[in-house]
């Protein structure tokens, strides 16, 4: 895939998953939300720089201390230079947590089996039923709430039912053709039932009907069982990022 397709994915990925509290600097967004999400809390090299490498890690490592926040450098592939990562390496820092982005064209979403229901629903009652599906009490959930109130683009939070039962859950983020597939979920004790692909149709189904021609979304790479169900449902690798720290 051409560098320009490759970009856009990464910018409507971080549109889809927004901080609070951002600054840009000279092709990287530096972003600082709280919590245990690495993405809204870390470095995210995005374009060239015209800074010396070593000037900028130096700036980033004194504005994260300024605000007490550990610094976390994210990385894609496509737009991460040898020399930058030769200069994290002198700088003591490590590689960890290799991430993959995958995508496919979207196709038509399938009916829905006959005793399961599908529900879009409002950011509280799905934080609800995330804390309930992954059994993250609510309170820890407070900055997985700020991210959804700054998310510009369109979204759609559902709910996946069974008898009347919370199986799954997942969150779809339209940005021009692009649909991000976010936050799918699924409750441990009804796992392997495909409750996981029935979320990605109706998101899918979703996005197409705003325009949508391509999605895509990101796997941790030792998340064996969910790059299977991924790549059964037709999704590729498409690039890889990894994180880094010191």
């Amino acid at each position: 895939m051409e560098k320009g397709k490759l970009q856009a994915i990464e910018s409507a990925a971080l549109n889809a998953w927004a901080a609070p509290r951002q600054m840009y600097y000279d092709g990287w967004l530096l972003r600082m939300t709280g919590g245990d999400s690495k993405r809204v809390n870390s470095v995210n090299v995005f374009r060239m720089s015209t800074l010396p490498f070593d000037e900028k890690i130096r700036m980033c490592e004194q504005i994260y201390a300024q605000h007490k926040q550990p610094l976390i450098f994210r990385l894609p592939e496509p737009f991460t230079s040898s020399e930058l990562r030769q200069a994290l390496i002198n700088k003591g820092y490590q590689e960890f947590d290799p991430t993959f982005v995958l995508g496919r064209i979207i196709i038509a979403g399938k009916d829905l089996p006959d005793n399961v229901s599908v529900h879009i629903l409002t950011a509280e009652d799905w934080l609800q039923a995330r804390s309930w599906l992954t059994g993250t009490p609510m309170v820890e959930l407070v900055y997985h709430a700020a991210v959804l109130n700054v998310i510009l683009p369109e979204k759609v939070l559902v709910g996946l039912y069974v008898d009347d039962i919370p199986a799954a859950c997942g969150m779809g983020v339209v940005e021009g053709n692009l649909l991000g597939y976010f936050s799918i979920y699924t409750h441990r004790g009804m796992r392997r039932q495909g409750y996981g692909s029935v979320v990605m149709e109706v998101l899918s189904g979703w996005g197409k009907e705003k325009g949508a021609t391509y999605g895509y979304l990101q796997v941790e790479g030792d998340n064996a069982p969910a790059l299977r169900m991924y790549e059964k449902l037709g999704f590729m690798r498409v690039y890889r990022y990894s994180y880094w720290k010191r």
